[in-house]
């Protein structure tokens, strides 16, 4: 570490393990890991810190003390959505549209499997975020946006003035009944806000004035965007589950501050953004964690190794997570869903299943079938350790992979003896097969599932998996990437040593940036001249000049000067006809010439044919910009990837740690080496297995490994 005792500290708190990635002031970096303590995160944040601390040489007060950012993340509002356990909301909306928050349980099969789905008398609808009976309606109408110009009203127009009588009764009403946070979502406040921040007005001022601390969020200040469905479920989202996961939040900071640490927490967003746990969207949290892998996939692969086609692979302990990035370009997803509910909020594009290492293995006797998931023992990870049911990870341990005395780096002991019992009661003697050889076939089973999730997403988008390199990470990657890529053709498959704490790295070297989205209608009819284009874009540059003044006075308040703040801006497209807008950057948040119009077109353009084959472009039909965005950056510290000399391809004898028998479809000793002592330009040959405190490698006898002049370990066919 270096001598300047400046610090980035960050964290993926997962289903089973809480990973730190640390960071000094010349982007050398450090490792540290802990068993998951869903009851108190704080406990489990501060062993993983010590643990990084420790490998740095230092201590985690000293760590505290000297860090400038510490950005934590997790699934604790996502855990909040699951368990129902949210705060009890009450709703202002316009009279008329009082059920906008229930018709959309009609979306209970978004994220089923098709299976899942065909079984319709087995469906729950999904849980209410608000109770019927804890909506009021106000009357007020804000007249909405329109496609073609020349209606006589203009959009923005309060065509029906607000009634205030209608707040003051509804709020005094929802708080007689005890509720916790009060959401105001009027029906096209996006195009002009002052009915909403009235109504805001005169509810804080209730709340007040009976001296509760209860919080009235407006869906302009959550998401000013047209589909009031997806607004409304942003809204309530934040009000049932974000103040409660921002107490874990603060829970944190609090242990961090009592130990030297004197800033804000931050989190990670959705969209890869960094922001103060005390942020106005908390909700654009919800999935934080996965998107440090594919942040960190883009920023290894592409600006180290000139990549722009990477398969992202997450095999951790609970799920297997996969996302795409095709020609450099981040996913992004504008309308995410999260068990039934769908909501409007950019998110990086994450596929998951229910496939990690502590994934329970079910066994019918009768028809003697093998069921995995979806339970997941998470950081109890089996019977070898401290779950009551037989698990994948108990597979990897009694068939060798798993070393029962280097879990963790050994402060965690496995009980190998207790997993195969196990393994034998309940999976090998109801089958009636060899326990190895059925453990074998199960791990079978989890490698093909995976694999489909694959090339079903490629095969969807009719990519091709050959050009594409595959990057596994998660504590479970490096394990059961030979599995994973095992009859798959790519362009390659890559591992690094820091593996297991990967979306924390990913966390690390994030831009620290806001990200702000407007609703506008443009319309750009295609044969029209220059000039007109360039007056019907004035609304797109309105939008964007309201949310730069946006994004200037919130990085204000955390603390940045304006001359510190730079701007990225891009657009939401379509071509005139079709339902979805696409996400396109732009260099410019201004037009005002034919050639700034064009140069809006040709961006969109791009981005559609990144998606689409270029012969799916329809210039004729015109073009609607629906949408505008801008996120506002200031730098930070980020880690250097280190080049180092190539020192031959073998490895040093001080790497190397015997041999282990291991039961890889029949029983193979396996030479065993340490990742942290092995130095690049070194090849090893399988069978081998590649030890790290925090993950392990393994190398089937047909493959071997190579390391790169960056310590990446590029896996091959020999």
């Amino acid at each position: 570490m270096s001598d300047d005792k400046s610090f980035l500290v960050a964290l993926d708190a997962g289903g089973t393990m809480t990973d730190t990635f640390l960071v000094d002031a010349e982007g050398r970096f450090s490792l540290g890991k802990s068993l998951t303590n869903r009851e108190d995160e704080s406990r489990s944040y501060m062993e993983s810190v010590a643990d990084a601390a420790a490998y740095a040489g230092l201590t985690a007060e000293e760590i505290h003390r000297s860090a400038v950012g510490i950005t934590y993340t997790g699934t604790t509002m996502l855990n909040i959505l699951i368990t129902g356990t949210g705060a009890k909301v009450g709703l202002l909306a316009t009279k008329g549209f009082e059920h906008v928050p229930h018709l959309e349980r009609g979306l209970t099969w978004i994220g089923l499997s098709y299976e899942d789905a065909m079984h319709m008398a087995l469906l729950e609808h999904t849980r209410w975020l608000v109770d019927i009976n804890l909506v009021r309606p106000v009357a007020e109408r804000i007249k909405g946006p329109t496609l073609y110009p020349g209606c006589h009203i203009q959009p923005g127009t309060a065509v029906v003035p607000l009634r205030e009588s209608d707040v003051s009764k509804g709020v005094e009403d929802l708080l007689n009944v005890g509720v916790e946070a009060i959401a105001i979502v009027f029906l096209h406040s996006y195009e002009n806000a002052a009915h909403e921040m009235r109504a805001a007005e005169i509810a804080r001022a209730i709340v007040e004035e009976r001296g509760l601390d209860i919080p009235v969020v407006t869906s302009y200040d959550i998401c000013p965007i047209a589909f009031e469905s997806e607004r409304m479920k942003s809204v309530l989202i934040e009000c049932y589950a974000g103040r409660k996961a921002q107490q874990q939040l603060f829970k944190v900071e609090t242990a961090a501050r009592a130990n030297g640490y004197r800033h804000e927490l931050q989190t990670l967003l959705s969209y890869g953004a960094t922001a103060g746990i005390r942020h106005p969207r908390i909700y654009e949290s919800i999935v934080s964690g996965p998107t440090g892998g594919l942040l960190g996939s883009k920023e290894l692969l592409e600006k180290v190794k000139g990549l722009n086609n990477i398969i992202c692979a997450d095999l951790g302990g609970t799920t297997f997570d996969m996302g795409l990035i095709t020609r450099g370009r981040l996913p992004i997803n504008t309308e995410p869903h999260f068990y039934g509910h769908k909501l409007s909020l950019p998110m990086l594009s994450i596929d998951s299943i229910g496939a990690g290492t502590g994934t329970v293995v079910h066994v019918d006797e009768q028809l003697k079938l093998i069921k995995l998931g979806p339970e997941s023992a998470g950081s109890d990870v089996g019977t070898c350790y401290r779950y009551p049911d037989i698990t994948v990870g108990d597979i990897d341990l009694v068939l060798g992979y798993l070393n029962p005395d280097y879990f963790l780096g050994g402060t965690v002991k496995l009980n190998k003896e207790a997993a195969s019992r196990a393994l034998e009661e309940r999976l090998a003697r109801p089958l009636g097969q060899d326990l190895y050889d059925v453990c074998g076939k199960v791990l079978d089973l989890l490698h093909a599932g995976m694999k489909n999730h694959i090339t079903s997403t490629l095969q969807s988008k009719g990519l091709d998996p050959s050009e594409y390199t595959l990057i596994a990470y998660g504590g479970s990657g490096p394990l059961h990437m030979w599995g994973l890529v095992e009859e798959m053709d790519l362009a390659g498959v890559v591992t690094c040593p820091w593996a297991a704490a990967f979306s924390a790295y990913g966390v690390a070297a994030a831009d620290y940036f806001h990200r702000y989205q407007k609703s506008v209608m443009c319309v750009l009819p295609a044969g029209q001249p220059g000039e007109v284009l360039v007056y019907l874009c004035m609304g797109v540059n309105a939008a964007w000049q309201e949310l730069k003044e946006r994004a200037y006075q919130e990085l204000e308040n955390e603390g940045y000067a304006r001359d510190k703040i730079r701007f990225r801006y891009g657009i939401y497209a379509r071509y005139l006809g079709q339902m979805v807008s696409w996400e396109a950057p732009v260099e410019k948040s201004t037009v005002e010439t034919p050639q700034d119009v064009q140069d809006l077109i040709d961006a969109f353009e791009k981005a559609y044919t990144t998606i689409y084959p270029v012969a799916a472009r329809m210039p004729e039909m015109g073009y609607a910009i629906t949408g505008v965005y801008c996120e506002a950056m200031v730098d930070r510290i980020k880690p250097v990837i280190a080049r180092h000399s190539l020192e031959g391809e073998k490895p040093p004898q001080s790497a190397y740690k015997g041999k282990r028998e291991v039961y890889h479809r029949r029983w193979v000793d396996f030479d065993v080496w340490e990742m942290d002592l092995l130095q690049a330009g070194n090849k090893i040959d399988g069978p081998a297995v590649i030890e790290h405190p925090m993950t392990t490698l393994i190398v089937p006898p047909e493959n071997y490994v190579e390391f790169d002049e960056y310590k990446l370990i590029w896996y091959r066919k020999k």
